[in-house]
C-alpha cells in the first residue's frame, strides 16, 4: 500500500505527512521518534488502513520533510508540543493516537492537556520524557548543552554515494533489515552533486538546555485520563532502561500492557505483532 504526501500549514511551518487509507472510517494520527520520521510506520500502518482505519503519521519539525526551525532557534522537547497542536486542530476529534519513543513522550503530555481530543492512545516503547532532571547535575548540564550551541554547525558533513550505504550507516545505530528502513531511510535523504545526505536537522542532536522534573513527567502522565495502552519490547531495550520505569507505569495505569519480543523499533520489525495487539485494544469499548 503505497501512502499519499499530505501537508499541514502551520504559523511556525509546513508539516509534512503521509497518509494511509483515506476515506477509512476511523482516523488514527501516528507520532514518530527522535531522528526517525513518518515513514517508520510505513509496516504498521497498511495494517491498520486494511482494517478500516485512516492513518496519518507527520514528520516532527527537523525530521523528514517537515520544515526546519529558523537559523538561532533549537528543538526544545516542549516545544513541540506547539508544533502538534495545530494539527490537532485541523483534524477531526476524538482521534487515536498511535505514538512511539520521543513521539510517545510528546503525546502523553498533550493528552495529558487536552484529553478530550484523543479517545484512545497507544504509547510504544516510551513512557515520559527521558532522561529527566537529575539534582546535582543542573549547573553542569546546562554549561554542556550552551557549550555545544555555541559549537553548532548546519553545514553536511557527510555524503553517501547511494541510498544503500546510508541504509548500512544507519543499520550501525538502528539494525534491522535493509527493506524495512528503506522507506524511512528514503524520506529523510537529501541530494546534492556530492552524494545523499541526512536532511534531518543537525541541531537535533544538540543537548537540552532544561529537562522536566521527573516529578511532572509523572504528573503528566497521572493526568491522561484516556483509554491507554502501553507496548514494550521484551526484553526490555535501552530506551526503558531507566529507574523510574515502574513508577512511571503506576502514574499511568494503562488499561493494557503488551511486552513483545522485538526491539525499540518493534513496530517497524515486528509489525503484524504490534497490529493485532493495537486491534485487539481499539476493538474494545
Amino acid at each position: 500500500m503505497i501512502p499519499s504526501e499530505l501537508t499541514f500549514a502551520t504559523r511556525s511551518g509546513d508539516i509534512a505527512a503521509l497518509e494511509w487509507g483515506a476515506g477509512n472510517s476511523n482516523l488514527i494520527l501516528a507520532l514518530h521518534g527522535w531522528l526517525d520520521n513518518a515513514a517508520s510506520f510505513s509496516q504498521l500502518a497498511p495494517i491498520l488502513a486494511e482494517q478500516d482505519y485512516h492513518v496519518i503519521a507527520i514528520d516532527f519539525p527537523g525530521h523528514g520533510q517537515s520544515h526546519h526551525r529558523a537559523v538561532g532557534h533549537n528543538y526544545a522537547f516542549i516545544d513541540y508540543l506547539l508544533d502538534v497542536q495545530p494539527v490537532f486542530d485541523q483534524l477531526p476529534q476524538p482521534l487515536t493516537v498511535v505514538a512511539h519513543s520521543m513521539g510517545a513522550a510528546i503525546a502523553s503530555m498533550y493528552v495529558a492537556a487536552y484529553p478530550k481530543a484523543v479517545d484512545k492512545l497507544v504509547l510504544i516503547e516510551n513512557l515520559g520524557a527521558i532522561p529527566p532532571y537529575q539534582k546535582g547535575k543542573a549547573t553542569a548540564k546546562l554549561r554542556n548543552a550552551l557549550d555545544e550551541w555555541r559549537n553548532h554547525s548546519l553545514k553536511h558533513q557527510r555524503h553517501y554515494p547511494s541510498i544503500d550505504q546510508a541504509i548500512k550507516a544507519r543499520q550501525k545505530a538502528t539494525p534491522m533489515p535493509a527493506d524495512i528502513l528503506r522507506p524511512m531511510i528514503e524520506r529523510g535523504l537529501g541530494k546534492t552533486i556530492q552524494g545523499h545526505y541526512w536532511r534531518t536537522d543537525k541541531r537535533l542532536r544538540l543537548s537540552s538546555l532544561v529537562r522536566l522534573d521527573e516529578q511532572q513527567i509523572q504528573e503528566f502522565l497521572r493526568d491522561i485520563e484516556v483509554t491507554t495502552q502501553l507496548i514494550l519490547a521484551d526484553p526490555a531495550t535501552y530506551a526503558m532502561n531507566f529507574p523510574s520505569l515502574q513508577q512511571r507505569i503506576e502514574a499511568l495505569q494503562p488499561h493494557r500492557i503488551d511486552k513483545l519480543k522485538g526491539n525499540h523499533h518493534l513496530h517497524m520489525t515486528e509489525a503484524d505483532t504490534v497490529a493485532k495487539c493495537i486491534l485487539e485494544f481499539l476493538s474494545k469499548p
